[in-house]
């Protein structure tokens, strides 16, 4: 079934063919409970593998198409697909949530609500909401392992000046140097670069201020104890590194960026997919909301493979190997972002905003 799943996914390359394999209801809810359960349903509730398919309308009966029961004789609880993950409740048809979804992913920066909005002829609010299902949907919670970068990156711009406007951290002390939101991100190194292995995992995380205790409240859930640290010479990470396997720096303002296989390129490169996004496509992100869309910035990131190596020379002169990425095509993004999403339930609130009913997966 994972097979078939695959290869009608792998056919979805245009939008006109995103069009014609969403334009079916019934089939699109095969096809979402194919990439969720492809061991067969699994109950929301218990966990419990076994289920029961109860008759639906098309029959003359009550049940609603895509109805199951858990067969535990302690639990016969009833759901659906959707039950109990960000979906759950939807008014909307499965082929609107999966043309959305195929949208938000083709792009590599995303598309903003109001785009989305007007490709599938719904309000900008419901679009808002299918962006954050998504970048729910894509949240991990594994500890990094491995070779890991760490960085930090400033969300925000300046401040619009107004009456008795002193520019922050000019001649008070009692001022921070910037308004800006800080944020911790950190790259995972992929353990082995032969043709088609995966890129690795990425996280990022908003933090109260630039202090030793926020950043260790980061990086505690972020990395296992046995990764080894790459970062620059910022003393926090300096004096968080002791606490792993090994901790590298390179120092920058003595202007070295590279020591051998010690640098932060590739931290540098996702702050620069940050900030591209955000100016390009969402001009302002909230800090609030901001966690999610690094989910959504680092779930694109690490869906490319490695296609071939190929050497080059710096402006220097000296001979370098340079890893060559290929983005898996967008369509087969959607199993990877269907799975382990039970638990992760989303609802909105009476003010607008989005209110997360749980964080963590119970069930894999």
């Amino acid at each position: 079934m994972e097979l078939s799943v695959r290869e009608a996914l792998a056919q979805i390359t245009t939008v006109r063919d995103m069009v014609r394999a969403f334009q079916d209801e019934d089939h699109c809810r095969r096809l979402l409970e194919a990439m969720m359960w492809p061991k067969g349903g699994v109950c929301p509730a218990s966990g419990y593998h076994r289920s029961i398919a109860l008759t639906g309308r098309e029959k003359g009966k009550r049940a609603r198409p895509g109805l199951y029961q858990c067969s535990s004789g302690t639990c016969r609880f009833q759901f659906t697909v959707t039950t109990r993950r960000p979906l759950h409740g939807t008014k909307l048809p499965l082929w609107v949530w999966l043309s959305g979804l195929w949208l938000m992913l083709q792009s590599d920066e995303g598309i903003s609500s109001i785009r989305l909005a007007e490709a599938l002829g719904v309000s900008r609010p419901t679009a808002w909401r299918m962006g954050h299902a998504l970048r729910l949907m894509v949240r991990r919670e594994q500890a990094l392992d491995g070779v890991v970068e760490i960085d930090r990156v400033y969300l925000g711009g300046k401040p619009r000046r107004e009456m008795k406007y002193s520019p922050p951290g000019r001649g008070r002390k009692d001022q921070p140097k910037t308004l800006k939101t800080p944020a911790l991100v950190a790259v995972q190194r992929p353990p082995d670069v032969s043709v088609g292995s995966p890129s690795g995992e990425v996280r990022a995380a908003v933090i109260e201020d630039l202090s030793e205790s926020e950043a260790d409240r980061v990086l505690t859930d972020v990395f296992d104890p046995a990764a080894r640290l790459m970062s620059d010479e910022w003393k926090t990470f300096v004096s968080l590194g002791s606490a792993f396997a090994s901790h590298d720096t390179v120092h920058h303002k003595a202007r070295e960026y590279a020591r051998g296989p010690v640098h932060i390129n590739s931290a540098e490169g996702l702050n620069d997919r940050i900030r591209r996004t955000v100016s390009g496509v969402f001009h302002h992100i909230s800090p609030h909301h901001a966690d999610l869309y690094f989910n959504e910035i680092g779930f694109r990131w690490s869906q490319r493979v490695v296609t071939s190596q190929a050497q080059r020379r710096t402006r220097k002169g000296r001979p370098v190997t340079k890893i060559l990425w290929a983005r898996i095509p967008p369509a087969l993004h959607l199993p990877a972002v269907f799975r382990s999403v039970v638990g992760r339930e989303m609802r909105r609130t009476k003010a607008g905003g989005i209110d997360l009913v749980s964080k963590v997966a119970v069930f894999g």
